[in-house]
């Protein structure tokens, strides 16, 4: 099984909804201690995820970047990036925080960050980025019976926001099996994606998680003030990945 990109491009939209505003070009401070987080899925200082992805994106396509930032603002950023140890660029990523709201940025910081995540050549980056997110997603869908893309899309969104599950992966597999093999002696078919998604909602290990992956498995919710629809992102369970 392979997620194609068409399909990677939706999971992350979808995902995406959740993590803030503006998608690729989502810019949040240091509100939660991780300095900075940017980008669809939020890449960050603190887990040590933002690095890679602007190292590859300065070295890549330096001068895009730096008509971007301007000379002073790639030079400092530069150095931040390849220079500084994580906590000082934690630090650095307070220090351009909105002291009043540290969930935002200085606005001369911002904007250019913004522009960058506006380029096809740093949203390529983040799918890349992204590709340990996508694994884990099947490594999921393979152990609970997940065949459906917006099955795939719950799974997405926990390995994204939570990486894993409250108990192992073999122990819900089994529940899942348990309770899969009950529902085709009682309805003589194969149990939906739906009440698979279900079961593993029990072992959502945050609030938060769960509201995101209830919207998710219900197809529609509100979610941090916002309208979530799975439609918006075409992902369904009628759609087999």
């Amino acid at each position: 099984m392979a997620i194609s990109k068409s399909l990677k491009k939706k999971l992350l939209l979808s995902t995406g909804f959740f993590e803030g505003d503006d998608n690729y070009s989502t810019i949040t401070g240091n509100f939660d201690g991780q300095g900075i987080s940017f980008g669809i899925i939020q890449f960050n200082f603190g887990q040590g995820t933002l690095q890679p992805l602007l190292k590859e994106y300065m070295n890549n396509y330096e001068a895009e970047y730096k008509s971007i930032f301007g000379t002073a603002k790639a030079a400092t950023l530069k150095k931040v990036v390849f220079d500084y140890s994580k906590s000082q660029q934690i630090n650095w990523g307070n220090s351009i925080s909105d002291p009043k709201n540290k969930s935002r940025v200085l606005a001369e910081w911002r904007d250019p960050f913004q522009k960058m995540g506006a380029k096809s050549s740093n949203q390529e980056l983040q799918i890349k980025y992204a590709q340990d997110y996508f694994n884990r997603a099947e490594t999921f869908a393979d152990q609970f019976g997940i065949i459906s893309t917006q099955g795939l899309a719950f799974l997405f969104d926990q390995a994204v926001h939570e990486w894993s599950f409250s108990k192992s992966i073999s122990s819900i597999a089994d529940k899942i099996d348990e309770v899969a093999d009950q529902y085709r002696r009682s309805e003589g078919k194969r149990m939906p994606d739906e009440d698979r998604l279900s079961i593993l909602l029990d072992y959502v290990k945050t609030t938060d998680g769960r509201n995101r992956r209830r919207a998710i498995k219900n197809g529609e919710g509100r979610v941090h003030g916002k309208d979530y629809d799975i439609r918006d992102f075409d992902l369904s369970y009628d759609d087999e990945f």
